[in-house]
């Protein structure tokens, strides 16, 4: 991600966090930023000795769960279930409310891709659901697999 996108991405972010009558603090731009700022998932803990090299500074990891909780329940991080690993939300894309996220997850070197897809374009995948009576409550659906990178190293 560019400067200028990253600025604008945390401006965001930061009017995000006043719509919800909450302060965007120092600890949660660095966390978000550092998010930002990879292309690979992170755990709290990886979290943690991130933010100590960027900052020379501390954070506890208990500190860094309630952040990403925070951060989560204003959709600016995504939880990776299958990874219990979190990534930035990108707050630019044009999205439909009713639109899920399809997440890429590699399995070789963690990279992930993030795909927005329509209701329909769920149905048209998973078309067996209506004919068993079952509705999808997530938003989100995780993939793991091989990118194209590890995929070139592996052959």
């Amino acid at each position: 991600m560019n400067k200028q996108r990253l600025t604008s991405t945390l401006n965001k972010a930061k009017q995000v966090c006043l719509e919800h009558g909450r302060k965007f603090t120092i600890q949660r731009k660095q966390i978000l930023q550092i998010l930002l700022t990879t292309d690979v998932s992170l755990s709290a803990y990886e979290l943690v000795s991130c933010y100590k090299l960027r900052t020379s500074s501390s954070v506890s990891v208990m500190s860094v769960y309630r952040i990403l909780r925070f951060l989560e329940s204003v959709n600016l991080v995504r939880r990776l279930n299958s990874a219990n690993k979190y990534i930035a939300y990108d707050t630019g894309r044009e999205r439909c409310k009713d639109d899920l996220s399809l997440f890429l997850i590699c399995r070789h070197c963690q990279k992930v891709e993030t795909l927005t897809v329509s209701q329909s374009d769920v149905a048209t995948l998973f078309p067996h659901f209506a004919e068993v009576g079952f509705t999808s409550q997530t938003t989100q659906f995780e993939m793991l697999g091989v990118c194209n990178e590890c995929q070139a190293k592996i052959a």
